[in-house]
Formats: C-alpha cells, structure tokens, sequence
C-alpha cells in the first residue's frame, strides 16, 4: 500500500542488492526513508535509500552506523537483517575461519544489528525487526552446514527476542525463502557448489523465487497489517519443505 510507511526509517542490512535491494525498493515505494548497510555498492544511486558501507558482523561497524542513522533520519522504526554470504565444503573439510564468517555475517549480523536498534525504536514507541532466515535453517542443505546452522540460528532469536521486547511495542519476525534468484545463488551456480535441476527436484512450484516474492512478505510483516504477529518465521519456498531435501549433490562424496 503505497505510502504506509510515510515517516518511518528502515534499515536494511545487506541492502545492495538481492532479497536486501528489493526490500529497500519496497520500502521506499511505500513511503519509508531506507538505510542500507552493506560491503557491496550498489549499481547505481537510489532515491530514499542512504547507502552505507557497514561490517554487520563488526559490533564497532555496526554501532557507529547506526548511530549515524539516527542522526540523519531521526528515528528507527524497522529493521530488516538480510545481510549474508555463501560458502560450501563439506563439513569435516571446511576452514573453522569458513564457519566463524558465515555464522558471523548471518547470526552474528542479526544480533549486533538488533542490539544497536532495539534502544532507537524503544524510543520512537515501537518497531519491527524482520530477519531472513531460511529453509535450509529447517530441513538442512548438505554441504552448507555454516549457513544451515546460521539460519536456524536466526529462528531461534527471532522467538526469543520476540518475546523479550514485546512490552515495548516491537515485534519480531522472520522470514525463510526456499531457493531464490539471488546473486548469492548465482555464485553457487557458476561455481557448480548448486545446479538449478537438483534445487527444484523437492520444490512442487517448480521454480526459484524472484527476490520480490521474498521482499512482499518481508514487508508486510514489519507493516500494521502484521500488528498481531510476533515470533513467527514464514516460509517462503515453493513447497520445498514439505517434500524435504533431494538426494545429496554428487560433489560432497569426498
């Protein structure tokens, strides 16, 4: 609904491009000052959305950021934590430092990002936080167990903050997309770590999601359509999880 968010601030970690660039596109469709905290720039200058470049795993990054938010746009009313990467190895062959950045950007972004906002928002009356999790955070994706175990993460903070900031009028949400078209995906595309024909064996839709069909749910749930909803994670995915994981790909038998 165009202009619901008239007056409201979002931040949107890893808010370049993919799921992030099309929240924030959302957003400011709708009315909403977007601030993106990203590694990556952005193709191009986006009206409405101050661009930042921010380490979400960095507690230091993440604080001064979003201060610098606040003292430009005055307030924080959302938070959306999207920011994250992608790295496959099987378990017993994958770098600890692997395990520390991935964990890092996904879990740990997710708990500086709203550690820094919880107070902005508890301030302005109330808010909402919506992370990206994932349904390899539900039914596991082999190889990936850094990310598997992240997005499960994210789902497990999502309820207990959740229930811990409810009196302050914040509710707290999450998303889990199946497979997506994301620059993310396409990495693991070109390096051959996914394929599109074993993604979509278990996905009923037979498709990958488009980033907006991410970003739409993601949005309703930081909108007053959304006021009696906190503690939710909604799965976003074809109907891969209701048909489970497909046969392990034929690269992690090493």
């Amino acid at each position: 609904m165009s202009g619901e968010f008239e007056g409201k601030v979002a931040i949107v970690t890893g808010g370049a491009r993919g799921i992030g660039g099309a929240i924030a596109g959302e957003m400011v469709a709708r009315g909403a000052t977007v601030a993106s905290f990203d590694l990556i720039e952005p193709d191009e200058p986006r009206d409405g959305v101050l661009d930042l470049t921010v380490d979400v795993s960095d507690v230091e990054s993440v604080r001064t950021a979003t201060a610098e938010v606040v003292a430009q746009c005055g307030r924080i009313d959302a938070l959306f934590n999207n920011a994250g990467i992608q790295r496959a190895a099987p378990t017993h062959m994958m770098d600890p430092e692997v395990w520390n950045l991935v964990v890092g950007i996904h879990l740990g972004g997710m708990f500086h990002c709203s550690a820094a906002a919880i107070p902005e928002m508890r301030k302005a009356g109330g808010g909402a936080i919506v992370s990206i999790a994932s349904a390899a955070g539900i039914v596991g994706i082999p190889g990936r167990a850094p990310y598997s175990a992240a997005k499960a993460g994210i789902m497990g903070l999502t309820r207990s903050l959740a229930v811990e900031v409810a009196p302050h009028n914040i509710r707290v949400n999450a998303i889990a997309p199946g497979f997506t078209r994301t620059p993310l995906v396409q990495q693991a595309l070109d390096d051959g770590s996914l394929t599109e024909d074993w993604m979509l064996l278990e996905v009923p839709l037979d498709r990958l999601a488009d980033a907006a069909e991410i970003a739409r749910p993601a949005v309703f749930l930081a909108s007053e359509d959304a006021s009696y909803v906190t503690g939710q994670c909604i799965v976003v995915d074809g109907g891969w999880t209701i048909q489970g994981v497909s046969d392990r790909p034929d690269w992690l038998d090493v």
